[in-house]
């Protein structure tokens, strides 16, 4: 149980279900939900990660839902990388960078990716300590001087650290709109020269680690799944500005790399061109199915459900209450699980709606329905009045839904879920389903 000093159980709660933190595999609130999933995805990729021939690199996109654990099951996967379970199979080392840190996921281009990517694997080969990058390296050093003679000339840089000037350039992007555009342009005058610098970095830490008894380097590039989706003056949408356009670049970097990809992207017309590049059928991260093996079936069923109290459990644990005292009823405990869809995030958010509206335990029914109508009202805001009779569609269970822009929105804004039972099928957004607007 985690230690929260003398605070009462219902704050102790609330910040046990904080629905943004990603759990690893080794904290105490982790529950894998791989049976219930249908896929080990971490696993997939671990082993296609060691099997590969040494000269070749793996580029693979890791897509799904936002806030269905895409992080946590990277952190699993690192966790796999980093401590092998297979005797004789040698660890890899792990760079992981989440570009929301440090990027305007608004407005996020290929030139910020690049810049982002070298001061990521800069700043954490070298505190690991990996033998040759406790200096920069003269390509490194050659790339920036050049960069920052072209910027000098159509933008004042200021707070530069000259120890970590990739890190200073890719916070004046994210925090100097108004000069992205002259900032992007000089960087793609010497995205080439910089490129080939971050490749010979990447490919001097491989040798490096190898000689040091590892497998090699694995660049995990997370956060681009919630790369904002809107169009762009000219044709085309923020996703494929960066994902199709650049894809030939997004693969040349001389390391494993795995970038996590909205899960529009995977229903785009154009993604095929994306995985020809990388050479990879994408398999996203699906829901937490609740309908059992029958994916008619009226009602929610046993294995999901299960699930979705085992989370409720170990959070629960965490904060040092039992599960049976957080609610008034199961019933209580199983309307918000059948609420969430599936969606751990979503579950985390109505525990803490929920726990608003109360002054102690138990969380009551009348609480578990103002937060979930709180998000259906947010939904009903939001939804353009062109979804409505397409997402009536998806009351029932649909085995495909359309390439296309709208489909595209309803997946990235969570109107439809996307599930795994051997194949893949789409359903609404339960929460829609407590509309009036919906039923009318």
């Amino acid at each position: 149980m985690s230690t929260f000093g003398p605070l009462p159980p219902l704050t102790r709660l609330y910040r046990a279900c904080e629905p943004n933190d990603p759990i690893s595999p080794d904290d105490e609130r982790y529950v894998n939900c791989d049976d219930v999933r249908g896929t080990n995805l971490p696993r997939a990729f671990e082993r296609s990660l060691r099997r590969v021939d040494p000269g070749r690199w793996e580029v693979k996109v890791f897509a799904g839902h936002r806030g269905v654990g895409k992080t946590s099951e990277l952190y699993r996967l690192r966790s796999m990388l980093e401590k092998p379970e297979v005797p004789g199979d040698r660890p890899f080392h792990v760079i992981f960078a989440d570009v929301g840190k440090s990027l305007d996921l608004n407005d996020l281009a290929f030139p910020d990716l690049l810049v982002f990517t070298a001061a990521e694997a800069l700043r954490q080969l070298r505190e690991a300590k990996v033998p040759g990058f406790m200096a920069t390296s003269e390509a490194i050093r050659n790339a920036w001087e050049g960069l920052r003679d072209l910027i000098g000339s159509k933008v004042t840089l200021s707070g530069v650290d000259l120890e970590t000037p990739f890190a200073s350039l890719a916070l004046e992007i994210r925090n100097r709109p108004t000069a992205r555009g002259a900032l992007r342009a000089a960087i793609e005058q010497q995205s080439t020269n910089l490129l080939a610098a971050v490749n010979d970095l990447l490919e001097l830490a491989n040798v490096r680690l190898r000689e040091s008894g590892k497998e090699g380097l694995v660049l995990i590039i997370d956060g681009l799944d919630k790369l904002v989706l809107r169009k762009l003056e000219g044709g085309g949408t923020t996703h494929d500005r960066l994902f199709i356009h650049r894809s030939e670049q997004l693969a040349s970097l001389k390391t494993h790399v795995i970038y996590t990809v909205p899960i529009s992207l995977i229903y785009s017309p154009q993604f095929t061109q994306l995985e020809q590049t990388f050479g990879e059928h994408n398999v996203p991260v699906p829901m937490i199915r609740l309908r059992g093996e029958n994916r008619s079936a009226p009602t929610p069923r046993t294995a999901g459900m299960r699930k979705m109290r085992e989370i409720l459990e170990k959070r629960c644990a965490f904060a040092g209450v039992a599960l049976d005292e957080v609610f008034d009823d199961p019933k209580t405990c199983a309307h918000l699980c059948e609420m969430s869809g599936g969606h751990p995030r979503h579950l985390m958010m109505f525990v803490h709606a929920a726990i608003d509206q109360v002054d102690q335990l138990p969380i009551t029914r009348k609480a578990a329905d103002q937060a979930v109508r709180n998000y259906a009202n947010s939904l009903l805001r939001e939804i353009p009045d062109r979804f409505w009779p397409e997402l009536r569609r998806f009351d029932e269970p649909q085995e495909s839904v359309e390439k296309d822009e709208l489909h595209q929105q309803m997946l990235f804004l969570l109107h439809l879920f996307e599930y795994m039972n051997g194949e893949p099928w789409y359903e609404v957004n339960p929460v829609l389903r407590t509309t009036s607007r919906f039923r009318k």
